[in-house]
């Protein structure tokens, strides 16, 4: 995603992530992430405006299942991916991970 789309602070996290949405069921991993959303790593991302529900393990093991919305999208690369749905706690846990890096 270019800099200047970004409205969040983003920090690497390499974690996998399980999501389905737009009839696909895949297992990746996030590259980053941000209290807005994440970045997917996705050979065949899903096109913008698809809707999908995630899962990923925050840093501390806490597990993360919410829905989000493919904002950006690029083929071979990857998807961006904003929530629609964070719970308060995690939001939390992903804020002290922000403030750490």
């Amino acid at each position: 995603m270019d800099n200047e789309r970004r409205n969040a602070s983003r920090a690497d996290l390499l974690t996998e992530v399980e999501y389905e949405g737009g009839g696909v069921r895949a297992q990746t991993r996030v590259s980053d992430i941000s209290l807005t959303g994440v970045f997917i790593d996705a050979l065949s991302p899903l096109p913008e405006g698809s809707n999908l529900r995630l899962s990923f393990t925050l840093p501390g093991g806490r597990r993360v299942t919410t829905e989000g919305v493919v904002v950006h999208s690029q083929p071979a690369i990857g998807m961006g991916v904003a929530f629609t749905g964070l719970d308060p706690e995690d939001a939390m846990i992903i804020q002290k991970h922000l403030e750490q890096k």
